[in-house]
C-alpha cells in the first residue's frame, strides 16, 4: 500500500464528482492509517462553501446502528431484556404484549412504516413530539404476526427512542450524546433539533445534470431514532474503531449488534460477504458505512446529494484498497423521449425490498415521464433507449420497463436489483 492507492481513490471520486454524480466527503482507512479523507463538491452550493473531511451530513438510517447499541448497553445495564414484550418498557402500545424489543430491533414487528404513507412527504416539514410522531402509525393494523417475516420499519425504531427516554429520563439525542458519541470522540455529530444550526453541516441536494436543486425540508423530528444523527466522515471512523476496541459495548453485546438475524440484517445494519455496513438515506443526503474484519479495511461515504452514486463509489474504493478491479464512472447517454411508449409506462406499481412493500407512481407530464416512490420526491425519468429509463431518487435507478403495456420494471437501485410490478 503506497501513496499510488490515495491518488487512484482520489481519481476515481473526482471523476463522479465530475460527471455530477457525487458531492460529499469520503474517508478510507485500513485500521488507524487513513488511505484517503477529502472533500468533494460543495456543502453549500448558494455561498460557494466545499465539502471537506470536517464536514457535517446527515446519515439516515445509520442513526438505528446508534439506537441498537444503546438498546444494547441498556441491556447490559439490566434495565431491559431485548428478548421480553414492549409492554414492560413501554406499557400501552397496541400489540406490545406480542412484539418484543427483538423485533423492533429486526425489523420483524410487523408494524407498518410510518414514512411510506402518502402523507409523509406532505407533512414532514411540520416538527412533532415523539408521541406525535408515535400517532402516525400507532393505530394502523399490523402487517402480520410479530416474528413471521421481515418487513424495514421505520416506526420500529422510533418505538424504541422511546424507550430509551423512557427508562433513562434523558432524550434521545442527549443519552447518544452521552453514552455513545462522546466516549467516541465524535465530537461533530449529534442529533439537532428543530431550528438548530450546526456549523458546517452541509446542505441537501438533488443533482440534476450540472446543477445541484435544494431538496424540500425535512425536520428532524420525524426522523429521530429513525434516522436523525448528522456525522462526519473522521467521526464515523473513530465509531468503528471505538467499537472494535470494545468502548461502548461488551464482546456479547457487540456480537449480538452485528449477528445477522434476517436476510443478513443485524440490528440496524447488515452483516453478509464478509462485511459489515450500515447505511443511510434521507431527504438531501445518502450515506454508507462499511468494514471489512478479514482486512481491518473501513470505508465511509457521506453525500449531501439524495442521488449521488455512493454504493458504486463505496465498492471502487474497497476494490482499490484490496488490488481487485474496479470500474471507473463513464457518462450516461440518454436519447430523445419517445412519447408512443408513454401511455405503456404509466401506472401504479409495487416493489418489495427488505419485506417493505413501496409504492411507485409513473406519470406522463410535459414532454416526459417522472417517477415517484412514496416518501421520496417526484422525479424525471430520462430514456436511454425506447423502455429503459434513469432516475436519480435515493441513490441512481436504472428502470426497465417490461411489456406493452408494462407488466413490471427491472431496477437496478444503487447497485441492488429490485423489480416493480404492476398492481391496479
Amino acid at each position: 500500500m503506497n501513496w499510488r492507492t490515495g491518488s487512484r481513490m482520489d481519481t476515481l471520486v473526482k471523476a463522479y464528482t465530475r460527471l455530477g454524480r457525487f458531492s460529499g466527503s469520503v474517508l478510507v482507512a485500513r485500521g488507524d492509517r487513513v488511505l484517503l479523507s477529502k472533500g468533494y463538491g460543495l456543502a453549500d452550493h448558494e455561498h460557494g462553501v466545499p465539502n471537506t473531511p470536517r464536514t457535517a451530513f446527515r446519515i439516515g438510517s445509520q442513526t438505528k446502528t446508534f439506537t441498537a447499541i444503546a438498546i444494547l448497553r441498556l441491556q447490559e445495564c439490566g434495565l431491559l431484556d431485548v428478548a421480553r414484550p414492549l409492554e414492560e418498557v413501554l406499557p400501552g402500545h397496541p400489540g406490545g404484549d406480542r412484539i418484543t424489543l427483538h423485533h423492533l430491533l429486526t425489523n420483524t414487528s410487523g408494524i407498518p412504516d410510518y414514512i411510506t404513507t402518502e402523507d409523509f412527504t406532505r407533512t414532514m416539514g411540520l416538527s412533532r413530539t415523539v408521541d406525535e410522531l408515535i400517532a402516525t402509525f400507532r393505530d394502523r393494523p399490523p402487517l402480520f404476526a410479530p416474528g413471521e417475516r421481515m418487513s424495514y420499519s421505520n416506526s420500529g425504531w422510533v418505538l424504541l427512542g422511546a424507550v430509551i427516554e423512557r427508562l433513562t429520563g434523558q432524550t434521545y439525542g442527549d443519552h447518544v450524546r452521552s453514552e455513545i458519541l462522546a466516549p467516541l470522540g465524535m465530537e461533530r455529530s449529534g442529533l439537532a433539533a428543530s431550528g438548530d444550526v450546526v456549523p458546517g453541516h452541509a446542505d441537501g441536494y438533488m443533482l440534476d445534470g450540472g446543477r445541484a436543486v435544494r431538496t424540500p425540508y425535512l425536520d428532524n423530528s420525524n426522523q429521530y431514532a429513525a434516522g436523525a444523527l448528522h456525522s462526519t466522515t473522521e467521526d464515523m471512523l473513530r465509531w468503528v474503531r471505538g467499537l472494535r476496541a470494545g468502548k461502548v459495548l461488551g464482546p456479547r453485546s457487540l456480537e449480538l449488534l452485528v449477528t445477522p438475524q434476517v436476510d443478513g440484517y443485524a440490528y440496524g445494519c447488515m452483516a453478509a460477504g464478509g462485511r459489515l455496513e450500515s447505511s443511510g438515506g434521507t431527504i438531501g443526503y445518502v450515506s454508507l458505512t462499511t468494514h471489512y474484519p478479514a482486512d481491518d479495511l473501513t470505508v465511509v461515504v457521506l453525500a449531501n446529494a439524495e442521488n449521488a452514486a455512493y454504493t458504486e463509489i463505496e465498492t471502487a474504493l474497497a476494490a482499490i484498497a484490496r488490488g481487485e478491479p474496479y470500474e471507473v464512472p463513464g457518462e450516461r447517454v440518454f436519447v430523445p423521449a419517445d412519447p408512443s411508449v408513454f401511455d405503456a409506462c404509466t401506472g401504479r406499481y409495487e416493489c418489495t425490498f427488505m419485506g417493505r412493500t413501496s409504492t411507485i407512481e409513473v406519470t406522463h407530464e410535459g414532454d416526459g415521464l417522472m417517477v415517484e416512490v412514496h416518501g421520496l420526491k417526484k422525479t424525471e425519468l430520462r430514456p436511454m433507449s425506447r423502455t429503459r429509463y434513469f432516475a436519480r431518487m435515493k441513490g441512481e435507478v436504472e428502470l426497465t420497463f417490461v411489456g406493452e403495456p408494462a407488466r413490471k420494471i427491472e431496477m437496478l437501485w444503487s447497485g441492488h436489483p429490485v423489480t416493480a410490478r404492476r398492481v391496479a
